[in-house]
């Protein structure tokens, strides 16, 4: 039976993800040592936990769509077995039924049990996996952990601030992130990128290990069986110049945007508070399709200028969409001190954006939570503009 309770499913899914993180060991010391990583994880969690903002909403909803099963709220919870794919979006979010399908999940807090037999896709804050996947799983956020208890067949690959592994994964795992644990079986090769690395006594790896990681941040224990060759990468800064120019220049075009339309920036914002599922999806919608069409007409002639008309919208929203998320950041982090009008809106989007800007200078996550930060704003900035068309006079 499928559960989506609002009280039950919410307090239920709340105690396992304690429970869990309660058993993961401690990090390594890279987190008392670069505080820019600490920021740049909170505001990640702080970016996905935004699905559990929603206010006015009576209870958790599921919809089945042939033999699919959409599953969204506060806190949904789906138990029982699901022919199709489990696509579940929510504040707390709980799986630990039986997939027929594909496992794809949104949400501030994730906890995935159960059998999948197709492949996990899952962005969020905390994510702990217990389940047996017959695939990969392919998992974003900012703690990301596979317990002792999960099993992936094939590809992990895992991105987040903070990412442990004490599970099993038979083909390879790809890690990038603040932190990394290891101290579980990989079947094939390893490679990792991020602030530090940590292989545990209980790591055995079939194939080689590559990491790209500042040496004084890797400790491999003596006791992990590593059976291939062990490779340290250079570590390259060359992108935060680009980042600083890039960054800047948006905190430039932000301020006169928000100075020339101040309503229309707050109001994105709000919807952001209000509906981020939808923005997020919106955002990847617009993001994965609007290029496929662009290649569609460009190939005819008659569709080429509306190709190239098409593009540079394309471009003008995506540098634009991070602005409602900054307005939004600002005015979490002000509180009751921020401002109406438009000093108020603009003096949130500078701080929203100053935070934006730290975040994005983390190597590995910070890529991660200005694409989240993307796929979140250009949906919000979508959905307005279609507010405001709808209200237009035929």
């Amino acid at each position: 039976m499928m559960v989506a309770k609002k009280g039950s499913a919410h307090q239920h899914s709340r105690i396992v993800v304690a429970r869990i993180a309660s058993r993961l060991p401690e990090g390594p010391m890279v987190f008392q040592t670069h505080p820019r990583l600490i920021l740049a994880v909170s505001v990640l969690a702080l970016m996905a936990s935004t699905l559990s903002c929603r206010r006015n909403r009576p209870q958790n909803q599921v919809t089945r769509r042939g033999e699919d099963v959409l599953a969204s709220g506060s806190g949904p919870t789906v138990m029982d077995s699901v022919p199709g794919d489990a696509i579940l979006a929510g504040g707390d979010v709980l799986f630990s039924g039986v997939a027929g399908g594909d496992y794809l999940g949104v949400g501030g807090n994730q906890v995935i049990g159960g059998r999948i037999h197709g492949s996990i896709r899952a962005a969020g804050g905390e994510i702990h996996v217990t389940a047996t996947v017959d695939r990969n799983a392919t998992i974003a956020g900012g703690n990301v952990a596979l317990d002792s208890t999960a099993v992936i067949a094939r590809n992990a690959y895992l991105f987040g601030g903070n990412v442990r592994v004490n599970g099993t994964v038979r083909e390879g795992l790809s890690a990038s992130g603040g932190t990394i644990i290891l101290n579980g079986v990989v079947g094939r090769n390893v490679e990792v990128a991020g602030g530090a690395l940590t292989i545990g006594p209980h790591a055995q790896i079939a194939g080689n290990l590559r990491y790209r990681v500042s040496a004084r941040n890797v400790h491999i224990d003596p006791a992990a069986r590593i059976s291939g060759t062990v490779t340290a990468l250079p570590v390259s800064n060359r992108w935060f110049v680009w980042h600083w120019l890039w960054m800047l220049g948006f905190l430039v075009v932000g301020i006169v945007v928000v100075a020339l339309v101040p309503r229309f920036a707050a109001e994105a914002a709000e919807i952001l508070r209000e509906r981020p599922g939808r923005s997020a999806l919106v955002g990847l919608g617009w993001i994965i399709l609007v290029p496929i069409a662009i290649i569609v007409a460009a190939v005819t002639v008659i569709g080429l200028p509306l190709a190239l008309l098409t593009t540079a919208v394309y471009v003008v929203l995506i540098c634009l969409g991070r602005i409602p998320l900054a307005v939004w950041l600002g005015q979490q982090v002000l509180g009751a001190r921020a401002r109406t009008g438009r000093e108020g809106v603009l003096l949130n989007f500078l701080v929203g954006g100053l935070i934006l800007l730290v975040v994005g200078l983390v190597p590995v996550v910070g890529p991660w939570a200005m694409l989240i930060a993307t796929l979140l704003g250009l949906g919000t900035l979508l959905l307005r503009a279609q507010a405001l068309r709808e209200k237009q006079p035929v």
